[in-house]
C-alpha cells in the first residue's frame, strides 16, 4: 500500500512537515483493518526522519523518500522513482494498492506488470475521473497517471457517481467501495455538546476555508470551530484564513490537529459543516455521521445527504448559516436528524460491509 503523507497518521504525529488528508485517514484505517484480519501489510510512505522500517499496529511501515532529496530536475528519477521502485521491491507483495491520481500510480503499476503482481487502484476524488479536472501540474505526472490508471486490474470508486465520469472519459469499468470509519460507542446529545459548528478539513482553495470564515460571520451567535493544516501548495491560503478567523470573537481557530484529537472535535460538534467545490467522499462526513453529527455541506456525493436526510445540502454561505441557525433552533428536528446519522453510520459503515469490496478487490476469488 503506498500513500507518501501516511506516516503522519499511523504515527498520530502533527507539524509543519507533516500533511494529513482524508486519504491518510483512509490508507490507515485500511491497512490496520487488513493487518488485523490476518493479512501481511506493508505500508510505503515518505522519509520523515522515522527508521527504514516501523511496525505500527500490525502494519509494517517502510519509508521511501523525502521531498527535499536530489537534485531540482532530477530528483523525480533520483531518489523519487529508484526509492519507490526499491520499496516496492523490498515489500514483496503478491497485491499492490494505491490510491489518488499521481505519477506514483504509473510507476507502481509498471512494477506490477514486470513482476506479475495484482494491482488495485481507488479514486480519492471526482477530479481522477477526468482528464480536464485532473490536479496535476505537469504532462509527465498526467501521461504516468493515465498509463497506471489503464492497466490497474481493479479499480475502486467512492461513488455512483465517479463510476459513471471513469465510464465515460476513459471507458473503464469501476466497482463502488465503501469508506471506513471509527464508530464510538455512544454519542452525546444536543446539550452535552460545546460546538455548534465544525469546519475540518486541510487547506486548499478547492475546500473553500475562507466560505466558512463567512458562514462565521453569517452566525455571530454560534461557537464555532475550525481546524486544519495547511497544503504544501498553498501556504498562503493556510496564513490568510487564520488571520482571518481572528477577527471572528465566535470562532475558534485550531490550525492542523492530530487525527486522535479529531475524535474529540467531532463527539462535541452539533453541526458539521463542509464548503468544497467537489470532494471524492469526505472521511470528515463519515466521522461526523458516526458521530451523530449532522453535515450541512456545499458537496453532496451521489445526492446522499438530501436523499437520506444526513443534514442538508446547500448552495452557498448563506444558507449554510440559515439551515445551521434553524436547526439548532429546534432540538427535536436536531435530534431526529442525528439519530438518522448515526443509525446510517452503524449500517454502512460497519468494517464487515466496508471491507467487502476491497477484499474482493485484493483477493479475487
Amino acid at each position: 500500500m503506498l500513500n507518501y503523507y501516511a506516516w503522519g497518521v499511523m504515527a498520530d504525529l502533527e507539524g509543519k512537515t507533516v500533511h494529513i488528508g482524508g486519504e491518510e485517514v483512509q490508507h490507515m484505517l485500511l491497512s490496520r483493518y487488513l493487518a488485523k484480519a490476518g493479512y501481511q501489510v506493508i505500508s510505503l510512505v515518505g522519509d520523515f526522519g522515522q527508521r527504514p522500517l516501523e511496525h505500527i499496529e500490525g502494519v509494517g511501515v517502510r519509508k521511501t523518500f523525502s521531498l527535499a532529496a536530489g537534485l531540482p530536475g532530477l530528483r523525480f528519477f533520483t531518489p523519487r522513482v529508484t526509492s519507490t521502485w526499491k520499496a516496492l521491491k523490498a515489500a514483496n507483495a503478491d497485491v499492490y494498492y494505491a490510491s489518488c491520481a499521481g505519477a506514483m500510480v504509473g510507476i507502481m503499476a509498471e512494477f506490477c506488470r514486470q513482476h506479475g503482481r495484482r494491482f488495485v487502484f481507488r479514486v480519492a476524488s471526482d477530479a481522477d475521473c477526468a482528464p480536464d479536472t485532473l490536479m496535476l501540474n505537469n504532462a509527465r505526472d498526467r501521461m504516468l497517471y493515465h498509463y497506471g490508471l489503464r492497466r490497474a486490474h481493479c479499480i475502486l470508486v467512492q461513488t455512483e457517481h465517479q463510476a459513471n465520469l471513469l465510464s465515460r472519459h476513459y471507458g473503464l469499468r469501476s466497482s463502488v467501495a465503501g469508506m471506513f470509519a471509527d464508530l464510538p460507542d455512544t454519542v452525546a446529545g444536543l446539550d452535552e455538546r460545546g460546538t455548534d459548528l465544525l469546519w475540518l478539513a486541510n487547506m486548499r482553495s478547492m475546500k473553500r476555508p475562507e466560505c466558512f470564515l463567512e458562514v462565521v460571520r453569517q452566525a455571530p451567535r454560534l461557537r464555532c470551530v475550525m481546524a486544519g493544516g495547511p497544503h504544501p501548495d498553498e501556504l498562503a491560503l493556510y496564513q490568510r484564513v487564520k488571520a482571518g478567523s481572528t477577527a471572528l470573537p465566535n470562532l475558534r481557530f485550531h490550525g492542523q490537529v492530530k487525527f486522535g484529537i479529531t475524535r474529540a472535535l467531532f463527539s462535541d460538534a452539533r453541526i458539521f459543516i463542509n464548503t468544497s467545490l467537489f470532494e471524492g467522499f469526505p472521511n470528515t462526513y463519515l466521522q461526523a455521521w458516526a458521530n451523530g453529527v449532522p453535515v450541512i455541506a456545499t458537496f453532496d456525493p451521489d445526492g446522499m445527504i438530501a436523499a437520506r436526510g444526513l443534514g442538508l445540502a446547500v448552495s452557498d454561505a448563506a444558507a449554510a448559516a440559515a439551515g445551521a441557525r434553524a436547526l439548532l433552533a429546534d432540538p427535536t428536528a436536531w435530534a431526529a436528524c442525528s439519530a438518522r446519522c448515526r443509525a446510517f453510520a452503524l449500517t454502512r459503515l460497519a468494517p464487515e460491509h466496508v471491507s467487502a469490496p476491497y477484499l474482493a478487490a485484493m483477493v479475487p476469488s
